[in-house]
Formats: structure tokens, sequence, C-alpha cells
């Protein structure tokens, strides 16, 4: 059996072979560097955000009330009556949050009712600090004849016969000064309205959820 060794590679190919690994090892030393310069870029802006001045709080509807949602067609026109109350609660952090340029607005079967309702701002601090802000809708409001008319119509006799009115509340807030907009879907039982459209229902609450920006 023949002992001979392979032939040694050329001096170009070990030079070859010398740049790559030392560019190996280069980046292998560069990578943490430039993961730590990354970060040190980054965290002034993303801190704040993540850890200490939350800004986006997603409110909760602490309670409502429709004491009104009738349908004229002659005219065509909803009236309506109902009320809301907004809870924001401030999620933690050692900075304080701020709300402002609060405004909500309710629609039914994608028709606004009435205008948006401007609220007063909000100022909290700490983790659980919170407060609520009242609104409420009242009045008449015209509704195109043709299409949008047959469209409350049917939304009316469909919601009357499942048993629950779904009104939409589009909520615009200013948070820490980051626009965010939400949607809050209040469910009242048609039982406890008269076929005329009067009563008192109530909402026990829920949850709004993210929606996008310009709605209002």
């Amino acid at each position: 059996m023949s002992t001979d060794q392979p032939p040694a590679p050329p001096a170009s190919a070990r030079r070859r072979q010398c740049v790559a690994a030392a560019a190996a090892a280069t980046a292998a030393c560069l990578a943490p560097l430039a993961v730590l310069l990354a970060v040190l870029v980054l965290a002034p802006s993303l801190l704040p955000r993540l850890l200490l001045r939350p800004h986006h709080v997603v409110p909760v509807v602490a309670s409502a009330e429709l004491r009104l949602l009738a349908f004229d067609a002659a005219a065509p026109a909803v009236a309506y009556n109902l009320s809301a109350t907004l809870r924001f609660d401030n999620p933690g952090g050692l900075y304080t949050w701020r709300c402002t340029a609060l405004r909500a607005a309710p629609s039914y079967a994608g028709q606004r009712l009435g205008d948006a309702a401007a609220l007063p701002g909000i100022t909290a601090r700490g983790a659980g600090a919170g407060d609520a802000r009242a609104a409420a809708w009242a009045g008449t409001q015209r509704v195109p004849p043709g299409r949008r008319a047959r469209a409350v119509a049917a939304a009316l006799a469909r919601d009357r016969a499942a048993g629950w009115y779904v009104i939409k509340v589009d909520v615009a807030t200013v948070q820490n000064g980051a626009e965010s907009d939400f949607a809050c879907v209040l469910s009242f039982p048609a039982a406890a309205l008269a076929r005329n459209g009067s009563g008192a229902a109530v909402f026990d609450g829920g949850r709004c959820v993210d929606a996008v920006h310009g709605e209002i």
C-alpha cells in the first residue's frame, strides 16, 4: 500500500483559505458589536414607549343604555337616544399617561347617528390609574332615501327578530401624542324596547378593539 502524502495545495489556494478564515473571524467579532450599536441607537426611542410611557390604551365600555331607536320610513330618519361610559385604565409605567382629543360617535347599520361627542381629556400616573368619561347622544338623523334607508330598515327588523340591537361607537384619541382609534360594539336586548323603539335597554359593558384611523 502506498504511503505517499497528498500534494500540498498551491500557494494561491492557501492564501484564499487564509483570507476566508480571517473574514469569517472578523465577521464573528463584529456581529456582537453591531447588535450593541443597534441597541444603543434604538433604545432611547423604544424604551420610553415600550416600558415607561404607554401610549396605546384600549378603552372599555363600562356601561351603556339605549332609550330610543326607531326608524321613520316616510322621512326617512332614525330617532335615537343612548349613552355610554368609556373607561381608560393606564396599564402601568413610571411616567404620566395623557389622553387628549377624545371623541366618540355612534352609528347603526353603517349610518352615523349625529355628530361626534367631544369628551374631556384624561391624565393618569401609575399602574392601574385611569378615569372614565360619559357620552350621550340623542336626536333625529336623516337617512338618504333608497339603498341606505332600506339597509337601516332591514337592520332594525333583523335585530328585532334576533333579539339584540347592535350599535357601534367609534372612539378617536391622542394618547401621549400618538393617534389611536377604536371601535366599540354595543349590544342591547331588543325586548327592553317597546315596538315604537322606546324604553331602556342596558349594555353591561365590554372591551373595544383597534380601528382604522380616520373613521371619525
